[in-house]
């Protein structure tokens, strides 16, 4: 970084240079290494004086070249050269090395030069809802709903980029997040259903944490959480720790947001056909790019068929997605973007899990088969359908401020017929079953509106948000069942005839929501070095659930509002490190969950305090975070043992760890991602005696994960890419109890690819690539304490082989 009395002397003469016509012979580069840049989009005069002092380079022209264009900023780590290429794109100008080695700003005819960026390291400019081609992404809009460097956010942000997906070929969100620090991302074992995330020891899931492009994509705790398609996605971002400032109602642990694939100005291409364990057969096609020739509009259309069995004998997999996109701009200051999705799944699974006896605990009869379906073919089903349309609008009102809102309406049903196990006989291999018949239809309807405003005064940088959200959903749901004939887990028989099946009703009811949240948010910057961040939100929510009856209905209404806030400091060392400390507050109003007796229950509160240390070495593309955290969950819903259909409260829980993440892309042949997080949780406050002081169930402590990628990069086998990774799971407790231990377990996953583009030009575009998880193939138990004292195993071994074309 310049010191303060040569940032002073740039600026000055960048601007005196640039209102007067004959040209400077003064050294133009001082420094030929990259540093990082934060030049926001806006007027090119300013942006050039700007990119002045903190270059350190003076620049020579005209100021009537430059009066009246805009420049789309620059963001990221650039040499001083390859950064005033970047600055200088679209506005229709370029610049001539001269004999003395200075720079002069000129239009881009043909009788000017424009150079090719060049040594650019670090992370390139990325317009955080964007693509991103690299392992390590530089900007989000998660953490504060503006374009922010990670680096100037104190709280720790994890995104996995569309390389990392494209590398580790997962199959679901919670697979993304293996390699993900404070995340464990099959927390619910085997579920072709839904994703179960949890992070820092926390739900994630039907605790509000799960946003799809800046809005929350569930509303109850409901069965028609499909799992997001991934296919459909060009990264996933994770925010650790309370974000209800920005978002209200929101899990205490953190938030994952999935960011949709939308609209691109270069036309891309791409068919995949993939083929693998279980009988799984996959065909996916990705299009995108203009539209018209000015670039006006511009489109995106996703599509998936799948036709798969799972580890479970009569389990499907099948999905059927579609997503179209198009994009709206018809100048520099506006857009939109309509983002619209389809997805129908197939699933015979609708719960999976045995006895504890024959699974986690030896049984006289063996270990029950990791594959054992407990209903029957004949009646199970487990279908959802979803669809979705949304927008994005941005327009700059001026060079401060600007207007977007963000809007989103879907819609899903779900219908079920399964048959549950609910408990081991004496005879240690028959389980009694119940046969559930249900529906559910859920409707979401969500608008957020945001005024950004962008000023500088003297040495202080501002980005203020003010903000106001709303959301209103509603779902209805029909279930029951009745007990059925039980199963020998160890010889069962199937094909049973259960047409009279005489279903009980006990889940007949109508629940809404309506939510309304006001906030307001300062991101300042002090002399390039130090953040602060200072944020506060009021809720209000008001819910309704409509027991039916024979002849009554019985409505229980619930009132909630919350005053939230957070605040954080950073500072910025030119070396590259960046220490904060943070403290953030959460709300979730408890209406994903009832008793038995159909009460309700209180509002669920989190508050966390955070010390941290993000480092981002100058010329490096490499990202690495470490955070100590304490934090305390309050009036927290666990399922209820005698029925997990309900809940019951529990009370406080705390959760302190530390956290260590770091990608980085060594050279251009080699990356690593690595990952550890320890998260001490206790329960401090229980309405049960024997639970204070013990640890929740199913929250291991530890989580490990090693991710590495070699890519030949020249020879005979140029475009190979070997890939390999280790995850590692800790112990943890079957029950709030603490009485038997769920051992740990490590896991090893594999890659190898193939661009057959690299051996010959005439298969430019064609790829191959085998993805294998569990290699070993480790039999495991992810997690226990079901009804009827029941644990479900984790994946077996999966092994995957793609066929792509890019053209």
């Amino acid at each position: 970084m310049t010191s303060p009395s040569r940032a002073w002397r740039a600026r000055t003469f960048g601007l005196v240079l640039l209102s007067v016509q004959p040209l400077c012979s003064l050294p133009v580069f001082a420094d030929g290494g990259s540093q990082n840049y934060t030049i926001n989009a806006g007027p090119l005069d300013a942006a050039l004086s700007r990119f002045g002092a903190q270059a350190g380079v003076t620049m020579a022209g005209n100021s009537a070249l430059t009066a009246g264009r805009k420049t789309q900023g620059l963001q990221g780590d650039f040499t001083a050269e390859s950064g005033l290429i970047r600055l200088l794109q679209g506005t229709g100008l370029t610049f001539q090395r001269q004999d003395d080695g200075s720079l002069l700003i000129v239009p881009n005819t043909s009788d000017a030069v424009e150079l090719a960026p060049t040594d650019i390291s670090g992370t390139a400019y990325d317009t955080s809802l964007g693509s991103n081609d690299g392992l390590v992404a530089s900007r989000t809009m998660s953490a504060n709903k503006t374009d922010t460097s990670i680096m100037e956010t104190p709280q720790p942000i994890s995104v996995v980029t569309r390389k990392q997906i494209d590398a580790q070929q997962p199959q679901s969100i919670g697979q993304v997040l293996r390699y993900t620090a404070g995340v464990n991302g099959e927390a619910n074992g085997v579920d072709t259903r839904r994703d179960t995330i949890a992070i820092r020891g926390f739900d994630a899931t039907t605790n509000g944490g799960i946003y799809r492009d800046g809005l929350r994509q569930y509303s109850f705790a409901n069965q028609s959480r499909a799992v997001g398609e991934v296919y459909g996605l060009e990264r996933v971002e994770v925010l650790r720790g309370p974000s209800s400032v920005l978002y209200g109602q929101s899990s205490p642990g953190g938030m994952v947001n999935v960011i949709s694939k939308r609209p691109t100005d270069e036309p891309i291409h791409e068919v995949v056909a993939q083929v693998g364990s279980y009988d799984r057969k996959q065909l996916a096609a990705d299009f995108g790019g203009p539209l018209t020739d000015d670039g006006v509009f511009t489109y995106r259309l996703t599509g998936l068929w799948r036709d798969s069995d799972t580890q479970i004998d009569y389990a499907r997999d099948d999905r059927q997605f579609i997503a179209p996109a198009i994009s709206w701009r018809p100048s520099e200051d506006t857009s939109l973007t309509v983002l619209t999705s389809f997805q129908k799944d197939r699933n015979v699974l609708g719960y999976y899990a045995l006895p504890r006896v024959g699974t986690l605990d030896r049984s006289r009869y063996g270990r029950i088969s990791t594959d054992r379906f407990v209903g029957d073919p004949d009646y199970d089903k487990y279908d959802v359908e979803q669809w979705s349309v949304g927008y994005q609008f941005e327009h700059h009102l001026d060079d401060i401020w600007t207007f977007r809102q963000n809007a989103r309406y879907s819609h899903s049903y779900q219908e079920q017929r399964t048959i549950y196990q609910y408990g081991l006989d004496d005879d240690d291999r028959t389980v009694g079953r119940f046969g559930y018949l249900g529906h559910e239809k859920v409707k979401n309807a969500l608008l957020d509106n945001h005024f950004q405003a962008k000023w500088n005064q003297g040495l202080f940088e501002h980005t203020t948000l003010l903000g106001l959200d709303l959301q209103h959903a509603s779902t209805n749901q029909l279930g029951g069942g009745n007990v059925v004939d039980p199963l020998d887990v160890y010889a069962p028989v199937y094909h049973q005839d259960y047409s009279d099946l005489d279903a009980f009703y006990d889940i007949n009811q109508r629940r809404q929501l309506d939510q309304v949240g006001l906030y307001l948010s300062e991101q300042l910057k002090y002399d390039d070095h130090w953040i602060f961040n200072l944020g506060g939100r009021q809720d209000w929510a008001r819910s309704k659930t409509v027991h039916y009856g024979t002849d009554t209905a019985a409505d229980l209404q619930q009132r909630d509002h919350a005053f939230t806030w957070r605040t954080g400091v950073m500072y910025l060392a030119d070396n590259g490190l960046a220490p904060y400390v943070s403290y953030s507050e959460s709300f979730f109003p408890n209406i994903t969950a009832v008793a038995r007796d159909g009460s309700a229950f209180e509002p669920e509160t989190g508050r966390q305090y955070e010390v941290g240390l993000k480092l981002q070495p100058k010329g490096r593309n490499s990202y690495v975070t470490a955070s100590l955290f304490d934090l305390t969950r309050q009036n927290v819903l666990t399922a209820d043992p005698a029925n997990n259909r309900f809940s019951v409260a529990t009370g406080e829980i705390q959760s302190r760890g530390i956290e260590l993440e770091a990608k980085t892309q060594l050279t251009d042949a080699l990356e690593v991602i690595a990952n550890y997080s320890y998260a001490h949780l206790e329960i401090t406050r229980s309405n049960t005696a024997d639970e204070k002081g013990n640890h929740p169930a199913n929250t291991p402590e530890q989580l490990a994960s090693l991710w590495s990628q070699y890519t030949v990069q020249g020879g005979l086998l140029a475009g190979l890419a070997i890939g390999g990774g280790v995850r590692y799971v800790g112990p943890s407790y079957i029950d709030s109890q603490n009485s038997e231990t769920i051992p740990h377990y490590t896991l090893f996953d594999a890659s190898l690819s193939y661009d057959l583009g690299k051996l010959s030009s005439s298969y430019a575009g064609v790829k191959l690539a085998v993805n294998a998880s569990n290699l070993t193939d480790e039999t495991y138990v992810s997690q226990c304490g079901y009804t009827g004292d029941s644990c479900k195993y984790g994946y077996r071994r999966n092994v995957t082989g793609s066929v792509s074309y890019n053209w």
